[in-house]
């Protein structure tokens, strides 16, 4: 695990986040995307960091840990600003960490088959 590269990635997923959660009125503005602007945006985040594997041995473990990492940075203003009109559900925080793993470890997973590929033989 390379661990100053994870630290950032978790802090590349949670600039995405952020930054999508902000643009949320935007994105619902538009027909088609509304309903699945915060979806997209998790997914885009939790890919950004689980695609920055750095010199990591398992980049799925890798990426899984950076986009879970980038999670549970965001985790706290979830909690402080609950989305409106709908209370938390255990349940969809679960699902959402378990969807920050899948996503980054499939990411880590392209990232390093990439990273291995390009490497001089």
């Amino acid at each position: 695990m390379d661990v100053p590269t994870a630290v950032r990635a978790a802090s590349t997923g949670l600039s995405v986040l952020l930054l999508g959660g902000l643009m949320t009125p935007l994105g619902q503005a538009v027909p088609v995307l509304g309903p699945l602007w915060l979806l997209l945006v998790s997914v885009v985040a939790f890919a950004a960091a689980g695609s920055r594997v750095g010199d990591a041995g398992l980049p799925h473990v890798h990426g899984g840990c950076a986009a879970f990492g980038s999670f549970l940075l965001v985790l706290p203003l979830v909690f402080w600003f609950p989305p409106a009109g709908t209370g938390l559900e255990p349940a969809q925080i679960v699902s959402a960490a378990g969807a920050a793993v899948v996503v980054g470890a499939a990411a880590g997973y392209v990232a390093g088959r990439r990273r291995d590929r390009s490497a001089p033989a």
